[in-house]
């Protein structure tokens, strides 16, 4: 096994950064030399979306925000009383919508929530249920609810349900969609595809999400379990065959650069039009049963879009950073809050939201 120019340390021949200490590597041609940017052709593409670009720099944000834990010692049970400018009520009732596509038109959102579950396990597959909950602000923006998985040859593949997910120019197209996403080393995104499902999906009802590895792609698939409606997209698995977890992506107990803020794990994510202060909203719950979580670092944060480079505005890690374990007490919901939001997770559990 080829070892680390820097610190020597092993490392696999497919891996482009050393997961120990974050260099780059030196490429194989045996290994990269046939395996285009991309894979082959770009996947279908759903109008204009700004999801492109801020997801992208989700990447970049949650780098930062577990890098930020050394400003931001926190425990795992806590209630910040850092100040918050709250400036948008939370709806408790959206909207319903009957299968119109029709843009809503609203101010563009440039402040980004995001409360994260990062594994530290390895997985050949990934599979989790998510409640549709249809939550919005007071511009109507609603959450993507998302499922992650960094692959051993450094791509990340998203797949997820949004609900009134925000459009380039701001607005969104209204209801429950389907949304992925795909990276490639080095930050460099393909545009979301966000589409429809095949069928109705329902408030309160629990959609699967899934990412495998089938015949050299990647499959990430939605599926309502209530309704059956279905939708599913692939990328080049780009020779990898298994998502990696925290364990095989640090430095002692911080983020390396080898993820680049890529991660195997779950996300909800929120924007707005100005800071938000009210808190995380509706209950949101990822559930699964096959195989338990052993221990998982828990974030919080909110960072500003409006100017040319992302700002914090908020940040908070669980544990100082360390993963929180849930082998001892694997059906029992740990807290962490943090400025007025709470996410909470056990062994087979992730739940945002008030």
């Amino acid at each position: 096994m080829p070892q680390c120019p820097r610190c020597q340390g092993y490392v696999g021949a497919e891996y482009r950064f050393c997961p120990n200490c974050g260099v780059q590597l030196q490429f194989s041609p045996a290994t990269w030399a046939a395996a285009p940017e991309w894979g082959g052709a770009a996947p279908p593409r759903e109008g204009p979306s700004k999801a492109g670009i801020w997801i992208a720099v989700a990447a970049v944000i949650v780098v930062a925000l577990i890098a930020f834990v050394a400003l931001v010692p926190l425990p795992l049970i806590t209630q910040s009383n850092a100040s918050s400018n709250t400036s948008i009520a939370l709806v408790a009732s959206c909207p319903t919508y009957t299968g119109s596509t029709a843009n809503v038109s609203e101010p563009n959102p440039s402040y980004d929530v995001q409360e994260v579950m990062i594994f530290t396990q390895s997985y050949s597959q990934l599979m989790f249920n998510v409640t549709a909950t249809a939550q919005c602000d007071s511009y109507g923006y609603g959450p993507a609810y998302l499922l992650n998985g960094l692959t051993n040859t450094g791509y990340w593949y998203q797949v997820g349900l949004n609900w009134d997910w925000p459009l380039q120019t701001g607005g969104y197209v209204p209801g429950f969609s389907f949304v992925s996403e795909y990276w490639a080393p080095g930050g460099v995104t393909h545009p979301p595809s966000s589409s429809p499902f095949s069928g109705t999906v329902n408030q309160n009802d629990i959609v699967e999400l899934s990412i495998n590895f089938t015949g050299g792609k990647v499959i990430l698939s939605g599926r309502d379990l209530n309704t059956s409606a279905v939708a599913s997209t692939n990328f080049p698995a780009n020779r990898a065959n298994t998502f990696v977890g925290l364990q095989a992506q640090q430095s002692r107990s911080r983020f390396s650069f080898a993820t680049q803020g890529y991660f195997t794990g779950l996300m909800t994510e929120w924007y707005h039009v100005r800071p938000t202060g009210e808190g995380t909203g509706i209950e949101a719950r990822y559930t699964q049963t096959v195989t338990s979580i052993s221990s998982a670092t828990l974030a919080i944060g909110e960072w500003n879009f409006t100017g040319a480079n992302p700002t914090s505005v908020f940040s908070g890690v669980a544990n100082n950073g360390y993963p929180v374990d849930f082998s001892g007490a694997p059906n029992q919901l740990q807290q962490f809050s943090y400025n007025g939001f709470v996410a909470s997770a056990d062994a087979f559990e992730f739940v945002t939201g008030s």
